[in-house]
């Protein structure tokens, strides 16, 4: 059951996917803990989280005002073109949102932190990734490159999380291979979804869900291969020693994905395939739990599952695409 944005609070709760949110914490903090092996510095991990969040609100709120005529059209029960938030309203809350992203991003790389030199990394990739959102809600997404441009953007997340904390070298930030490949994964992860949903109201065209689903697998491969790249940067200490374990780990995970994908492919019904859609989004949090796990321990690993818990609850109530 999904809710009508009659409220102004459902509405803006439904305009934001706010089950989805969730995914993002989950991504960049997991980013975090993987590369500190714990959220120290606090400051640092407060700021990049607030900071990814903020982005990817703007990149909902946005994604709508852009689309408006599209909503009234097709979508008449989306927040803006129902008519319980403004225009004007989610404008300006969409790029102050963009602004303060990149702000709180610029701040975490400065905090004063005793074991990390400061950086500008992350307001660097906060700014790239602010200017892909707008690329991706505004030019974009008519484009056969959107579903790339979508994975970008998940790409950028990820390394905003692991980027308070890299290392600089004369200046320039040293990003581990494996922090690349992780990032990668999710990316292409995150591009086969958007692949799959790009029919999702008309039950999808199998060119596009059987090539969604395909890719969709490669990121899941590259997510379970991504910490044999890491050879002598691995960083001493990682709660899983064997890369064949990890690999079995993702794959366990991935599990229902491929299960659903292949109904999905026998039966391309815009019920199923939503469904596909909405349990691929938030099979975001497990995959990053286990990163989580792999940096900084089981009990992180179990916090950053733990997410899975409202992400559901909320995505009962609200949209989650």
């Amino acid at each position: 059951m999904t809710a009508e944005p009659s409220r102004p609070l459902v509405a803006w709760m439904q305009l934001v996917r706010l089950p989805n949110v969730f995914t993002v914490l989950a991504d960049v903090g997991a980013a975090f803990l993987l590369v500190g092996g714990g959220p120290l510095p606090v400051a640092r991990f407060a700021l990049v989280l607030a900071a990814g969040v903020a982005l990817y609100w703007a990149g909902m709120i946005l994604n709508d005002v852009f689309d408006l005529e599209k909503d009234k059209a097709e979508r008449k029960t989306r927040p803006i073109a129902s008519g319980a938030i403004s225009v004007q309203a989610a404008k300006s809350a969409g790029w102050a949102c963009l602004i303060l992203g990149v702000l709180l991003a610029a701040a975490s790389g400065y905090v004063p932190s005793a074991d990390h030199a400061t950086t500008w990394l992350p307001a660097a990739i906060a700014l790239a990734l602010a200017g892909l959102i707008v690329a991706y809600d505004g030019p974009l997404k008519p484009t056969p490159i959107a579903p790339a441009a979508m994975g970008g953007c998940r790409v950028l997340s990820f390394l905003l999380g692991a980027s308070p904390l890299l290392a600089m070298d004369e200046g320039l930030p040293v990003v581990p291979r494996y922090v690349l490949v992780i990032a990668m994964g999710f990316g292409v992860y995150v591009m086969g979804i958007t692949t799959v949903a790009r029919d999702e109201a008309i039950g999808g065209h199998r060119i596009n869900l059987r090539t969604g689903f395909v890719v969709m697998m490669v990121g899941g491969v590259t997510l379970a291969l991504a910490p044999s790249f890491s050879l002598a940067e691995t960083r001493v200490g990682w709660a899983i020693a064997s890369t064949s374990q990890f690999a079995m780990l993702i794959g366990l995970i991935f599990l229902p994905i491929a299960l659903r994908g292949l109904r999905a492919q026998l039966h391309p019904e815009p019920a199923v395939i939503g469904n596909l859609i909405r349990i691929s989004i938030l099979t975001i949090i497990p995959l990053s739990a286990a990163f989580a796990f792999l940096g900084a321990g089981p009990a992180w690993g179990v916090a950053v599952f733990a997410l899975v818990v409202p992400a559901l609850l909320l995505a009962t109530r609200l949209r989650v695409t």
